[in-house]
């Protein structure tokens, strides 16, 4: 089985989530704007999990057009204004023109963001992350597969400082339009004895 696949099963089986893959978003658009492919284990992940929240917290960038996501484009272009040009050094933002870069792929809620380094004269599943945990802190990069960190972050509580694991509390998948409003649900969601 591939690797990849493996690292999105875990996450299916972690979070408890069940519900049936959509037929796929168009990644046709995004790619041809980028001038570069994307991760593939990134888009099959979108695709078996609609627009929603890991752990109520990691935000995953779309395509546009699916169901009032963040898209992957619109950041990815409003990144790429100078005012905001040395948030990124010292990789910078990828363009087709630089040749490599960082190419956003998710947010979580206190400002933390997650990239790829992309090279499109590089294997774009060999690409290594890079994320910032806050707002204008250190980058750090990990060479790994995007799948694979999202699975640390959520279930993993040595990796820090990303990781929003808290044993015994169990990962979960909040899809988007739906909240937690109380303690109970939060307890509910996160239960170890959770049924799927």
């Amino acid at each position: 089985m591939n690797d990849q696949v493996t690292w999105i099963e875990r996450i299916i089986d972690v979070t408890g989530w069940r519900q049936e893959p959509e037929g796929g978003a168009s990644w046709g658009e995004v790619e041809a704007e980028l001038g570069v492919a994307l991760p593939t284990d990134f888009k099959e992940l979108c695709r078996r999990f609609v627009p929603g929240l890991f752990y109520g917290y990691l935000d995953l960038l779309r395509s546009p057009g699916e169901h009032e996501s963040w898209e992957l484009l619109s950041r990815w272009a409003f990144c790429r204004s100078e005012s905001y040009a040395q948030l990124y050094a010292p990789y910078g933002i990828y363009g087709s023109d630089t040749g490599s870069g960082l190419i956003q792929w998710g947010g979580d809620q206190v400002e933390g963001q997650y990239c790829w380094l992309a090279d499109r004269f590089t294997e774009p599943d060999s690409w290594p992350v890079v994320a910032q945990k806050l707002a204008g802190g250190p980058w750090q990069r990990f060479d790994m597969p995007t799948t694979d960190f999202i699975y640390r972050m959520i279930a993993d509580p040595g990796f820090t400082p990303f990781t929003v694991a808290a044993p015994p509390r169990r990962p979960f998948y909040l899809p988007r339009g739906q909240t937690i409003s109380s303690a109970e649900q939060w307890d509910a969601l996160t239960t170890p004895n959770r049924e799927s």
